[in-house]
Formats: C-alpha cells, structure tokens, sequence
C-alpha cells in the first residue's frame, strides 16, 4: 500500500469522528450511571454491558483494517446510503439521549425511584437507543464496505443487545409503573415487530 487515497482518507475521517463521538457519549453516560448509583440505583445484568464494550469498540479498527487491507471501495450511491443510515441513527441516539436526560446510561441502571420516559421516540418504542446503536454498528462499517467487520461484529452486537433487552426488561417490566406506561408498545419497531 503505497498512501492513503481520497476516499479512504474521507472513510478515515468518518470513522475518527464516530470514535470521538462515541468517547463523549461514554464520558456523558458515565456522569449520569456515577450520580445514579450514588443516589441508590441499581445495576442490572453487568456482565452484558462488559461484552457488549470490546465488541462495539472493536468494530471501528477492524472497519479501518478490512477497508485498507482488502481495498474496499463500494459505489458511492451505497457509501451515501450507509452514511446516511449512520446519521439517521446517531440522531435516533441523539434524540433518545435529550429525551431520558439525566436518567441516560450505556449501563442498565435503574434509578430509585424509577422515573418512566414516555416522551420524544420512547413514545413509539420501548428501545429506540438500541435500535440506534444496532444500525450505528452495521452501517459505519459497509460505508467502507467492511462487510465482514459489520456481519461480524454486527451479528455478534445484536446478539448481546438481545440478552440485555432480556434482562433489563425482566427488571422493568417488574415495577408496576413502568409496565403500565410500556408494557404494549413494541420493543424495536413502532407499530409492528418485536
């Protein structure tokens, strides 16, 4: 390999940019998970989100590596199409963050007393973060046509994404206020699926 040529050096950038995004994300959940447990919280099914960490981290180098190694170069109209799926998504996750406010942790914690947001896409969904995160992890990897990286580490993301649903669904829907505001709406997709 001799450089780095235009479109990788904008695939580069790309991905830098969701590294440093996903940095201040942790930093901010990371605040609120802190304040949570001070005031009592509880922590539910810790074991997942230390899976779930290595996996989503790894998915941006191994994208970079499969990009550069294997000199993927998808079409532009599907580059256009990932890249605007990735945006779709990180606003998903922006408008999921504005809405739970303080109570917004990368760590199932369940604050005392539990306060139920019904509001912004919690309206439609019970999980819209997850769904967000889901589509993050497969589309930044095809905008650089790291297929495998996104089969991968996609499949292998969701699956841990499906036992913390699991657990952390088994506790909420356990509080009465909760299962009452939620309960009926679906866990993924407004208006039908799961």
């Amino acid at each position: 390999m001799t450089g780095i040529d235009r479109p990788s050096g904008l695939y580069l950038a790309l991905v830098a940019a969701g590294v440093a995004v996903a940095l201040v994300e942790r930093l901010h959940a990371r605040r609120n998970e802190g304040r949570l447990l001070k005031q009592g919280a509880e922590e539910v099914a810790p074991w997942v989100f230390r899976l779930m960490v290595p996996v989503y981290a790894l998915v941006f180098p191994a994208a970079v590596a499969e990009h550069l190694l294997l000199r993927r170069r998808p079409p532009f109209p599907f580059v256009a199409a990932m890249l605007l799926s990735f945006l779709l998504a990180k606003g998903l996750k922006v408008w999921a963050i504005h809405s739970l406010g303080d109570l917004w942790t990368m760590r199932v914690v369940l604050p005392r007393p539990l306060r139920v947001v019904s509001g912004g896409p919690y309206r439609f969904l019970r999980h819209p973060n997850y769904v967000a995160v889901a589509f993050e992890v497969t589309a930044l990897p095809l905008a650089g046509g790291a297929f495998i990286t996104a089969i991968a580490g996609g499949a292998l993301f969701v699956a841990l994404l499906l036992a913390r649903v699991r657990t952390e669904e088994e506790a909420l829907l356990a509080r009465p206020e909760y299962a009452a505001a939620m309960g009926r709406k679906r866990r993924f997709f407004p208006g039908g699926g799961a």
